[in-house]
Formats: structure tokens, sequence, C-alpha cells
């Protein structure tokens, strides 16, 4: 048989990647755990997982959670924030703590002969917090020049601004969730512990482990630390999906000033659909297409054809209540007129005037596939799924049929998703640039400019 190298062999099945199933257990005070074994390599990643989050805050308290929160690495009785630091150094490690809008997890990676002494200071902390006012009034300067460095960062203005101004400021899931100067100022030692006791427990938690690990030693080992720890409180939330009605944005394009910027922050969003609408799988090809990867239309478009910016992406901040649709990216001060324009005939257009493609969806779909895998090769990685899964009650093998419903996910689907779910133009559209000089350009657009703050508060 004579080979001819001119033809091109016909391309194999691609490969089909099996993410790990958690095996699943429950302690005796019902905190879950999530374990997924993987002895290949000899460390393991800890997540505890507990139900209180920004939605959590006091309508007159904006971050009291995230402060609280903060606070328990600080100290416990039996051991003092140095102490903390100096056990998880030795075994490599340290302890880490993210609040979410709607969890909080603390976190902690260590060598395979160290997991069971790491787990042991997380659950101290946890469950002991000292709260000692030393250390609250250093963490309390931290905040506050963490927000004062916020007002100094377009993009973190950007971020926080477009929010409050989506969500409306004083909502569940739009007040700022670091807080503000006066209520990072206001939080007394009696306001923290009242808030441990009230939101931070383990009803609805879950323990999350990954790596050279057993499933029966963690469930024991973590009834011994972790199965006596009880809700002190009743936490109550207003409900995260009731948006306020009374901050909800009009039609305008709302502007932070920034006197002698070089660029503009753009940032446009929309109120969607919480994580379980049917609509979800869908969106997320939408979504592709339009800003989530680098060939998407809106970065082609901003970065590739007109060269206004260096990037330019949107992104869906997934929620159990109404998610939201952000996009955006910096461009030069002289074209954010053209750039905004442009961006919003992005968002218009692929409701009707020029739907979603057979190739678009195509390349979405498998763009979506390939970069799965990836999402798994370390251990820390699997644990963070492992966390989406706890904090939206995803079925465990939900990982596993997830390719499957990526490619089920039709053509029809995604223009009819576009069409019922996008609006003719986003919600809130904010710039933070040099208002002298995009103001006339903004203005001419046909929508009212509304001066606004770094908090998304209207100005005079």
């Amino acid at each position: 048989m004579t080979l001819d190298r001119a033809i091109m062999p016909p391309a194999g099945p691609d490969p089909r990647f099996a993410p790990p199933r958690p095996i699943r257990g429950t302690l005796s005070n019902g905190l879950s755990t999530l374990v997924v074994e993987k002895p290949e390599l000899p460390m393991v990643a800890l997540g505890l997982l507990v139900r209180a989050g920004s939605v959590s805050d006091p309508t007159d308290g904006p971050g009291l959670t995230g402060f609280t929160a903060a606070m328990l690495t600080e100290g416990t009785t039996s051991r003092s924030s140095q102490q903390i630091s100096d056990e998880m150094e030795r075994m490599g490690s340290a302890l880490r703590i993210k609040v979410r809008q709607e969890y909080t997890v603390l976190s902690a990676q260590a060598l395979e002969p160290h997991w069971r002494q790491a787990l042991g200071v997380l659950a101290d902390v946890v469950r002991n917090p000292s709260f000692p006012t030393a250390d609250l009034e250093r963490i309390r300067r931290q905040r506050l020049t963490d927000l004062a460095r916020i007002a100094d960062d377009p993009a973190a203005v950007a971020q926080r601004a477009c929010r409050a101004l989506l969500y409306g400021g004083r909502s569940a899931y739009g007040h700022p969730g670091t807080g503000t100067e006066i209520s990072v100022n206001s939080f007394s030692q009696d306001d923290l512990r009242a808030q441990y006791a009230r939101a931070l427990g383990p009803i609805d938690g879950t323990l999350v482990v990954a790596g050279q690990v057993a499933a029966d030693d963690v469930t024991e080992i973590a009834e011994s630390l972790l199965g006596g720890w009880r809700a002190q409180g009743g936490l109550t939330i207003s409900d995260p999906c009731d948006v306020d009605s009374d901050g909800r944005p009009e039609a305008a394009i709302y502007l932070s000033d920034r006197p002698g910027a070089a660029q503009s922050i753009i940032r446009s969003g929309q109120v969607l659909v919480g994580r379980h609408s049917p609509d979800f799988m869908a969106l997320v090809v939408l979504n592709q297409v339009l800003g989530g990867e680098f060939s998407a239309r809106l970065n082609m478009n901003l970065r590739q054809d007109k060269g206004y910016s260096y990037g330019y992406m949107s992104t869906i901040d997934w929620l159990r209540g109404p998610s939201a649709l952000y996009a955006g990216g910096s461009v030069q001060t002289a074209v954010t007129r053209e750039a905004v324009e442009e961006s919003l005939k992005e968002y218009s257009e692929i409701r009707l005037q020029r739907p979603v493609e057979q190739w678009e969806h195509d390349d979405a779909v498998k763009g979506l596939l390939r970069g799965f895998p990836a999402s798994f090769e370390t251990q820390g990685q699997i644990a963070a799924q492992l966390v989406q899964l706890a904090s939206f009650d995803l079925p465990d093998d939900y990982l596993s049929h997830l390719p499957d419903m990526l490619l089920s996910v039709t053509l029809d689907d995604v223009r009819e998703v576009a069409l019922e779910r996008l609006r003719q133009q986003p919600d809130v559209v904010l710039v933070v640039g040099d208002r002298e000089a995009v103001e006339p350009g903004l203005s001419a657009l046909g929508l009212t400019v509304i001066p606004v703050d770094a908090e998304g508060g209207r100005l005079n």
C-alpha cells in the first residue's frame, strides 16, 4: 500500500474526559463531606463552605460578614493569630478565606502527612474564634486602607459601582460586600460575635477534600474535629431575588469621573436568571459567543477590528438568585463614545439582526469542552469544583454529565435564549473615565449621562 502524504488523514474521535465523581458523607451535625480520592500526588486540598456571604450582611452593616470572616484566623480560644500562622507555615501551608455573595470558604492545602493537622487548625478557627481587640483594630485599619485603594482603582470602581447600579446599592446582591468606610469604622467586637453566632454555622455547610486521602478517613477525622460544631443562632436573609426596585437603573449612561485618565473603563450589565434556570447551559454558550473567549464578537470587534482595547470580554456571575451578565474592558479615552456604541451594537444585534451562526455555536461548544479538563489539573482546582457543586446543591454526578449537557445545546436553543433573556440594551452602562473628555461624545449617543460616585451613587 502506498501512502499518499498529500492527503490529510481523517481525524480520530475527540478524546473523552471523565471528571472525578466525589464520595459524599454526612457528619452527626448535618455537615456534608465531598471527597475526591486522588492518590497520584501526595497533596491534599481542603475547603469548608458555610452558607453565609455578603447577602448575610444586615442592611445597616454592609461588609459585616466579610469583616467577621477575616477575623476568624486572628485568634481562637487556644491559639493566637501568630500561633495559627506559625503552625500552618511549619506545614508549608496557609489558611485562606474567601467571602462571596452567597457563601464563605475557608481553605488550605497541605502535603499528605499534614492534612489532618491542617484540618484541625481550620476546625479550631471556625469553631472557636476569640475576636481579639488588638487584631480587630489591625484588620480594621487594613480594610479601611483597602477601601481607599478601591477609590483610586478605576477597574475596582467599575465593578463595585456597576453591581450597585444593577441591583440597587442597599439590596442583598448590590451592596458592597467589603463594606464602606462608615460601616467598617462602626463594627465592634460584639457585632462580630453576634454575626458569627447568627451566620457562620454548619447548617447546609460542606467540607470538600481532594487529594491523597481515603473518604472513610476524612469522615472519621472530620467527625472528631467538626461533628460537635453546632449553629448558635438563626440566620435570616432578605430575599436576594428581590433586587432593590427603588434603585433599579433607568436607560442612561452612568459616568464616574476620573480627571485626566488616559483610559476609560466601560462596564455594562444586565440581570438574568438564576443558576438553576433551564436556560443556564444555553446562556453559557451564548456568553461564549458574545464575549466569553478571545475570538468572541466583542473582543474581535473592539480589539481586533477597531483597536480600541487590549481586551473586551463578557462573563456571567452565576448566583442562586438573579445572576448578572457583565461586559466591558479598558479603552482609549479618545474612543470612549465609539467603544460604547460598538458594545451596545453587538449586544443588540446578537438578539435579532445578527443572531448566532452555526459555526459560532460549534466553536463555542468545542471551546468550552476543550477547556473543561484544565479545571481539574490540581487538587486545589478539584476542590474548587466541589465547592461549586456544594454552593449550588448540584448532584454528585453533575460534572460527569456536563459535557453531554453542553453537546445537547442546539443553535435554536442559543438563538431563543438570546431573544428571550437579553434586552435591547443592557440594564446599566457605566463609564469610569475623564468626564470632561468623554461626556460630550457619550451625550451624542442619545442617552442621558448621569454622574455617579465611586459607589454608584448619583451626584447632583
